[in-house]
């Protein structure tokens, strides 16, 4: 496997984590979805506001690993070495 192919894995790798940790924090900011839309069963502020800031943590580290692995991916994949131009 060349480097430039391991360079792509890691971008590919690096944006799912990414997506994963934001996924995340949605998910629980959100909440599941409601068994009947109507105003009587809607979540409380608090009760949102606790979620969200429970789910913040692992969203900073989620997304943290996920753009360094991102970002070492496309400077992996941008590195041609030292070989001369033909």
């Amino acid at each position: 496997m060349s480097r430039r192919a391991k360079g792509r894995a890691l971008v590919a790798t690096g944006a799912a984590v990414l997506l994963w940790g934001v996924l995340g924090f949605t998910s629980a900011s959100l909440g599941g979805p409601p068994d009947e839309i109507s105003f009587a069963n809607r979540r409380p502020y608090n009760e949102v506001k606790r979620a969200a800031h429970s789910a913040f943590l692992p969203l900073v580290l989620r997304t943290g690993a996920g753009l360094m692995i991102l970002l070492f991916g496309a400077k992996l994949a941008a590195d041609v070495g030292d070989k001369p131009e033909a």
